[in-house]
């Protein structure tokens, strides 16, 4: 880093934003943003979005959305290397700015990348590794990319971009859940331009300025069979919630298990509803609040856990709950979560009061 920020000819100092393809891992599911400084005698990628399990609290903290990621500087080669093994797409959009903007650039990178500045707040949509990088572009070319991403209004949202993640399960399943009703909100185009591979079209077909954004290359692209590894399955998708679903419907429907897997569930959606709550009331998780979800795992489904408040009033208000969730849902296009108001329907139509 100190002999980019002694090289006073930057003139010859190349800027590149890198756009790599998701990977297979739930944290690479989205892909990732890198600036790329090259120099004769420097060439390192600068990403943001680098976290480490062994942080003290780092699972306590990620429950909270007070996760401290940071900035990353790596050999450019050796990292791309690695990202050609993964069979990741690796896109490379040359950025002609300024001697002046490639100056302020790379000292703004230096800097972030010091012991003592590294460390930032990230959350998923409005702080992550291309987000970052998003804002410290549009800082360098004076808010060329802002002005003209902003009023550019869409009918996607966070949701439409995220949900279902490609073969992820059980990270689907936790989406499904944990969204609220900030996901689903249209978002204009720069609110949508967190995302690698959407921020990387949009620079590419940005009206710039000394047109400094038009030099764009695929550095690498996978084979066929590196590609059909990452296609997308249906039950790589989605197994997770049709485990959970399925077991819990066949301990329904069976005569002899139908009472315990009755109380079983209505305790654990009593728990995720309070596990709602806390998302939405007690942490920093951006997309955590006003989540339907609350009314489908209701902590009122553990009162019909107990004869002393197990009334038809509170039989209704469970399945009340439920429909409305059922409306919201559909409202929404939202549906993956629907086997379990399905769960809930069997209990009703089931349960009888004390």
């Amino acid at each position: 880093m100190s002999q980019a920020q002694d090289d006073s000819d930057y003139a010859n100092v190349q800027v590149q934003l890198v756009t790599i393809s998701p990977g297979e891992f739930y944290w690479s599911a989205y892909g990732h943003s890198a600036i790329r400084i090259k120099s004769p005698i420097f060439d390192r990628m600068f990403g943001f979005g680098y976290f480490d399990f062994a942080d003290e609290d780092f699972f306590i903290n990620f429950a909270q959305g007070k996760m401290q990621y940071f900035l990353g500087v790596v050999d450019s080669n050796h990292e791309l290397s690695g990202y050609r093994e993964e069979g990741r797409q690796v896109v490379f959009q040359n950025l002609e700015l300024t001697t002046k903007q490639k100056q302020q650039l790379v000292e703004k990178m230096v800097f972030l990348a010091k012991p003592e500045n590294r460390y930032y707040q990230y959350d998923y949509f409005l702080n992550n590794c291309t987000s970052k990088i998003r804002d410290i572009l549009d800082e360098v070319t004076n808010g060329e990319i802002s002005s003209q991403l902003k009023p550019l209004t869409t009918t996607n949202s966070w949701s439409d971009y995220t949900f279902p993640a490609n073969n992820q399960a059980w990270m689907n399943l936790g989406i499904a859940y944990a969204y609220g009703l900030p996901a689903y909100d249209n978002k204009n185009r720069w609110d949508l331009s967190v995302f690698p591979e959407v921020f990387s079209a949009d620079i590419k077909n940005l009206n710039a300025e000394n047109k400094w954004n038009e030099d764009f290359e695929i550095y690498y692209q996978p084979s066929q069979s590196e590609l059909q590894r990452h296609e997308k399955s249906f039950f790589n998708t989605h197994y997770a919630v049709m485990l959970v679903f399925g077991l819990l419907l066949i301990g329904l429907l069976i005569k002899k298990t139908h009472k315990t897997t009755k109380i079983l569930w209505l305790i654990i959606q009593s728990l995720l509803g309070i596990g709602i709550v806390f998302l939405w009331f007690f942490t920093q998780h951006s997309v955590a609040s006003w989540n339907i979800n609350l009314l489908l795992f209701s902590p009122l489904a553990l009162l019909l856990t107990l004869r002393i408040t197990n009334k038809p009033l509170t039989l209704r208000l469970f399945i009340t709950s439920n429909v409305l969730w059922l409306c919201l849902a559909v409202f929404l296009t939202n549906l993956y979560l629907a086997g379990f108001c399905l769960l809930n329907l069997i209990i009703w139509k089931n349960h009888k009061p004390a």
